[in-house]
């Protein structure tokens, strides 16, 4: 894939104000980590289905008392800014609701969130993306690990360790996904994936 004349004009690193000063659909095609630009490829229409179907389900079984809580898919979440900035666009982020609607999402209001990993960006969403939200300090962290067709083969499931921040794998999901917090849900992985 050919890489877009935007994206080859773009500085070689950039600023929070640089970045929100970007027009919408280029601000949405890329992510920054330690203020370098990196170019986000499109993920297959799966992909999204099986992240957007989450995000239902979890939505869907968000307690009726306590906190409010929001979930959704792909929005920027700042990881930090200091020393330079970096955010991601997780597939789900389920996060304390804003009391501005127009506030953007800090990683200190961040309760879980999923990447969707197929086998092309699994080393990425191991590696780099785990120790980031750890060190931004998400309390969990959710990989779903696809394989060549888009099927679950199974949902990873971490929790922070505060002290070392770092995730500790806290159980391996097989056929379904059962979880306990930040919202109590249980999800086939076949509701996720069919046609």
């Amino acid at each position: 894939m050919a890489t877009p004349s935007w994206y080859e004009s773009l500085p070689e690193v950039i600023g929070e104000a640089e970045y929100r000063a970007l027009p919408e659909d280029i601000a949405r095609s890329i992510e920054i980590v330690h203020g370098h630009v990196i170019k986000c490829e499109s993920p297959a229409p799966q992909h999204n289905r099986i992240a957007r179907r989450l995000a239902g389900s979890m939505e869907a079984a968000r307690p009726i008392s306590g906190p409010c809580l929001s979930v959704e898919t792909d929005i920027d979440v700042v990881l930090w800014r200091v020393p330079k900035f970096t955010f991601r666009h997780p597939d789900v982020v389920v996060y304390r609701c804003l009391d501005d609607p127009g506030q953007k999402l800090d990683a200190s209001q961040v309760l879980a969130v999923v990447e969707v990993s197929s086998p092309g960006t699994v080393r990425e969403d191991l590696t780099d993306k785990r120790t980031q939200y750890a060190a931004a300090g998400m309390p969990l962290y959710l990989l779903v690990m696809l394989d060549e067709k888009y099927e679950i083969v199974e949902v990873k499931e971490f929790h922070l360790d505060a002290v070392a921040s770092e995730y500790r794998l806290h159980r391996v999901h097989q056929a379904e996904l059962e979880l306990e917090l930040p919202i109590r849900v249980t999800v086939p992985f076949l509701a996720l994936t069919a046609p």
